[in-house]
């Protein structure tokens, strides 16, 4: 009989052993991603996060949005919170394709993700991620989507180009009209700091190609050999998503004689 309860003993210690094993394994999952819809686009100026803070608004941190270097869709978020990541895969679905499909993965401490897939203009994409740890748990984000138009083709001033921009005639920003949609235009210049001199819009109605916006008097004024940096967005209203469609031409250098 002794015997019989040591043995029962026993099997209740494995048991409990075994147990607190598996309790042991990390069954969290991760806190839920945050991905970042399109807050607006550069020279929009501020965008407010809360009711106390606010940004001003460029590349880098007006959420998805597209790019200059080709069509394609930048992806970003807010920074994880878990300490135990492991990765994160990137699915996308959209109007013509409806059935999410996997882009890839990437390690956690990545703050982007560039689809460079050939996207089709004026078709809405929808994005979302899955973030794993190092246990296997994951949690998925929330839903952002954006939509990419043909770009304006730039016609001067030239790539490396040396410009007085004080000469009689000034400079004039000149482009070739992207498609045939009615949407507006946004010229902007920054300097070498990548600071954003100026911009202006240009409302397009019936004007025929190229279409121009002359650079105003800028005060402080580029002193010579500063190399400058330019180029066109343009935007469409979508009435049923309430938000624009965009590209971002190639962009150009030019230095101030």
């Amino acid at each position: 009989m002794r015997h019989i309860i040591w043995l029962v003993l026993l099997a209740l210690v494995l048991g409990s052993c075994s147990g607190e094993d598996e309790s042991g394994k990390d069954k969290t999952p991760p806190a839920k991603p945050v991905l970042i819809a399109h807050r607006g686009d550069t020279g929009d100026g501020v965008f407010f996060l809360d009711d106390d803070s606010y940004i001003t608004l460029n590349d880098e941190n007006n959420g998805i949005d597209t790019v200059p270097e080709g069509d394609m869709i930048r992806l970003s978020w807010e920074p994880f919170i878990d300490n135990d990541l492991s990765h994160l895969k990137i699915y996308r679905y959209s109007d013509i394709e409806p059935d999410p499909v996997e882009l890839g993965q990437i390690p956690s401490n990545n703050r982007h993700y560039l689809d460079q897939d050939d996207l089709v203009e004026k078709h809405w994409y929808y994005y979302y991620i899955e973030l794993f740890d190092i246990s296997g748990n994951s949690t998925v984000s929330d839903t952002v989507h954006y939509a990419i138009l043909s770009k304006p083709g730039l016609i001067a001033p030239e790539n490396n180009a040396s410009v007085d921009i004080d000469a009689p005639e000034g400079l004039s920003f000149v482009w070739g009209i992207a498609d045939d949609s009615i949407g507006f235009y946004r010229v902007l210049l920054w300097d070498e700091n990548n600071d954003l001199l100026w911009f202006d819009d240009f409302n397009l109605a019936t004007e025929d190609p190229p279409l121009s916006l002359k650079l105003p008097q800028l005060s402080p004024a580029p002193q010579p050999g500063s190399v400058m940096r330019w180029r066109v967005d343009y935007f469409v209203w979508d009435g049923d998503k309430q938000m624009y469609m965009g590209s971002e031409s190639l962009e150009r250098v030019f230095t101030v004689l």
